[in-house]
């Protein structure tokens, strides 16, 4: 976030590894583990519309992918379908995940 507040951080519900961040400056980060620490796969800006909430809705049937609900000051909302590739490997994250966390605690 570079330095800026972070006002809100959830992790998914579909995917152990995968969180998200939203900062003071209406950005929307996605980061996921079990591809890299450093630095969060996805980052989005909503600085026009000022984004206030998030939420993930975890898929419906035949869909393989969640979806993230966005909610904005003018009352709006969007939804956006996360891409598949970027949930690639579910059964996997949860090993991934627990040798990420031998390494940091």
């Amino acid at each position: 976030t570079r330095g800026r507040p972070i006002r809100s951080a959830r992790w998914s519900q579909y995917s152990s590894t995968i969180f998200y961040v939203m900062d003071s400056a209406n950005r929307l980060y996605m980061w996921d583990l079990s591809v890299r620490d450093s630095t969060p796969l996805v980052i989005e800006t909503y600085e026009q519309k000022g984004l206030l909430s998030f939420t993930e809705l975890v898929p419906a049937a035949g869909s393989t992918s969640p979806v993230l609900i966005l909610g904005f000051k003018d009352g709006s909302i969007e939804a956006h379908q996360i891409k598949e590739e970027a949930m690639n490997n579910k059964i996997n994250n949860i090993s991934k995940l627990e040798s990420y966390l031998k390494l940091v605690l």
